[in-house]
């Protein structure tokens, strides 16, 4: 695990390639509960490069639809969400990683998970590969809590398949 941080921070120490505005599409299921299904679009907006290793390259903004079970059954929840993304592109992907904020339309109560507040923090990790000059497809894993804002803080694991389209290319 530790190697693995190694080299992502190595990667994203490089500078950012792209200067693209992005939309994305990523489809996300959770890891303890086959049951819960995300939906996920997402704006990602290039930062200025000013060379500095710990400035993200990426603004994102996103929206999403979950599927999740419930104690009263199967419902639905929305989110907004804002993250800032460190990404080092090359030339046949990227790797990256993020971490936001997460605004639930409900709180989340079930025996996998519990998310009790609608305020979540979000984090993710993640590489894709390019087609072409403007899409690329890509698989993450992200983990969302409250960061012991309110107890219990349970929170959801998720995987992540997220397909983007670049604006300028």
């Amino acid at each position: 695990m530790a190697r693995a941080i190694i080299v992502l921070l190595f990667f994203l120490w490089q500078p950012a390639m792209a200067a693209d505005p992005e939309w994305g599409l990523a489809f996300a299921r959770g890891t303890e509960s086959k049951e819960t299904d995300i939906l996920k679009l997402t704006y990602r907006h290039p930062l200025k490069d000013n060379g500095a290793w710990w400035m993200p390259t990426y603004a994102q903004l996103g929206a999403s639809l979950w599927r999740v079970p419930d104690i009263r059954g199967t419902t639905q929840r929305f989110d907004v969400n804002a993250t800032p993304v460190w990404r080092s592109d090359t030339s046949w992907g990227y790797v990256e990683g993020g971490i936001g904020l997460y605004l639930l339309s409900k709180t989340v109560n079930n025996d996998e998970n519990r998310l009790p507040s609608s305020l979540e923090f979000g984090s993710h990790i993640g590489a894709g590969v390019r087609f072409g000059r403007s899409s690329s497809i890509g698989l993450a894993y992200q983990h969302l809590s409250n960061a012991g804002i309110k107890q219990p803080n349970g929170g959801i694991d998720l995987i992540l398949v997220q397909y983007t389209l670049s604006m300028g290319r």
